[in-house]
């Protein structure tokens, strides 16, 4: 068989960041359910399947621990040590099979080990020595993530895909990938639009293959094209990851826990009647329709005493990851838009927004005035909430080494922005993650770079760097193409990013701050 194992390649996969993927969260999300993470301060990681790197290099960044990635993907091993050479961490990255990976002698006992979304795009085989590199390499009380398209919620898809599929095996068509995509979307269509029975009565399959065309066809390669490609009940997957000695312990991403914030009242009365956790979460997705999950497994989990519960929650920090002023009062889950109790919220946000600089422990938390009359259960439940919907990160102060790191990926990051738009992601050395920073702002961030300052003198750099490539501004889906409506756009733009955006990069230490004192924007000497 070819290297590629029936593996879609001929497109590379999407620059994508998944920070439930970072050790910070991972430990968030054990603490959240009581259960200790086995995580040390310098923890030996593994990704399988690190597509173009982005996460593991980014987790790499903001950490002082050993990162190894496998991905049998030459090209994508290229652009992700790129990635690891810009920022001098720890990483050992090997375009090697998953079966060549395993019978390595040289690995060691892994804190994590980490798979996005790769569980449901590889064959039985594959599986199976996945669970041979957890059985062998997951030391006791290590963690795996595992994220993977589910039951019941991708019901009504699989026939798209098998149709998309199809086509690509059995059309003969011998152009581009990108066209083969949109011929298969095309001939899915027009399935579609001929009143085909399944379609009628399955309306959100319509609604889903009108998303697809809007989507990159990369995405559509990778999870569309495959040989291999599999969903699975949550019930399947964790007993089969069993095999390797691994427990459910609960979700990666923080949200997806809180019944609260997930079901009505009437689902949460009806999972209450659940205690095994396979049934629990089976019913649960059901409830929620989910199509996906994150899960974390734990090789031989330890419950923490209430004691160690409290202490634990007293000694974790958190830091702001957007302005207070953009924190919207509510928030999409699996049972629509609730809304954020202000009672609650506004006391909470306005303590954290009082000094940016400065990470915040939940002890101090519990005994700040503003908070008192929070009740702590009720602050812990805050805190994971403004967490899991992306306004809060778990936080703690860098060491130099990180420090370094960061600054040396965020500059390559930030550099490249004149050649590609790929890579939307800039990490934070106080919480080990990445924040969105879309290119436009890479691009202010190189004006501060260039000792510019004023809202004026980053339009103008901008616009240069625009002019210079023979690119104009969208604005409502419609290219402005007069220079003076480009520059005036570009100034609503930079005074927006002084106001809002460059305090949460300074204050989550992305970029050195105030401009009083930077050196320049990324704390580099030039």
């Amino acid at each position: 068989m070819e290297w590629s194992q029936g593996y879609f390649t001929e497109l590379g996969y999407t620059f994508g960041y998944y920070r439930e993927m970072s050790p910070a969260i991972l430990r968030l999300s054990c603490l959240s359910r009581g259960v200790e993470a086995g995580i040390r301060h310098a923890p030996s990681y593994l990704e399988l399947g690190f597509g173009q790197g982005v996460s593991i290099n980014i987790h790499a960044a903001g950490s002082s621990g050993s990162y190894w990635g496998c991905d049998f993907n030459p090209a994508q091993t290229v652009e992700a040590r790129r990635l690891s050479e810009a920022s001098g961490a720890n990483v050992q990255l090997f375009d090697e099979s998953f079966e060549e990976f395993a019978a390595r002698s040289d690995l060691p006992q892994f804190d994590i080990i980490a798979l996005h979304g790769v569980w449901s795009w590889v064959s039985a085989a594959n599986r199976a020595t996945i669970k041979q590199i957890i059985r062998q390499r997951l030391r006791p009380g290590g963690i795996v993530y595992v994220s993977y398209n589910c039951l019941p919620g991708w019901a009504p898809i699989v026939p798209i895909r098998h149709l998309m599929s199809l086509y690509q095996r059995q059309s003969g068509d011998m152009s581009g990938p990108s066209q083969v995509i949109a011929a298969a979307l095309q001939f899915t269509k027009e399935i579609a639009d001929a009143g085909s029975m399944f379609f009628r009565q399955n309306p959100f399959a319509g609604y889903h293959l009108g998303d697809l065309v809007r989507q990159d066809p990369n995405y559509i390669a990778h999870e569309y094209l495959n040989a291999d490609w599999h969903v699975d009940h949550f019930s399947d997957v964790a007993e089969s990851l069993a095999e390797a000695k691994l427990t459910f312990v609960g979700s990666a991403r923080p949200l997806d826990d809180i019944d609260a914030v997930q079901l009505s009242p009437e689902g949460q009365a009806h999972i209450a009647k659940f205690s095994n956790p396979l049934m629990r979460e089976t019913v649960r997705d059901h409830w929620v329709n989910r199509r996906f999950r994150s899960d974390i497994f734990v090789k031989g989990p330890r419950k923490l005493s209430n004691v160690e519960q409290r202490e634990a929650w007293h000694s974790q920090a958190f830091v702001l990851s957007v302005h207070a002023d953009e924190i919207p009062k509510k928030i999409t889950s699996g049972r629509g838009d609730i809304e954020l109790p202000a009672a609650l919220y506004d006391p909470l946000i306005e303590v954290f927004a009082a000094d940016l600089m400065q990470i915040k422990r939940v002890g101090d938390l519990a005994r700040h005035p503003k908070l008192s009359g929070i009740e702590f259960p009720q602050l812990i439940e805050s805190l994971v909430v403004l967490t899991g919907a992306g306004f809060l990160q778990p936080a703690e102060e860098p060491t130099d080494r990180v420090l370094t790191q960061c600054r040396a990926l965020n500059r390559y990051i930030v550099q490249r922005a004149r050649v590609s738009t790929d890579l939307c992601y800039l990490v934070s050395p106080l919480t080990g993650c990445a924040i969105g920073v879309p290119h436009m702002i890479q691009l202010f961030i190189q004006a501060l770079d260039k000792g510019l300052e004023s809202a004026d003198e980053l339009a103008s750099h901008v616009w240069g760097f625009l002019e210079e490539v023979g690119e104009r501004l969208v604005k409502q889906g419609t290219k402005i193409e007069s220079d003076s409506e480009n520059i005036d756009e570009l100034r609503i733009l930079a005074e927006r990013f002084l106001r809002t955006g460059l305090p949460t990069l300074q204050s989550l230490r992305i970029v050195e701050g105030p401009a009083s004192t930077r050196i320049n924007g990324l704390g580099m000497a030039k």
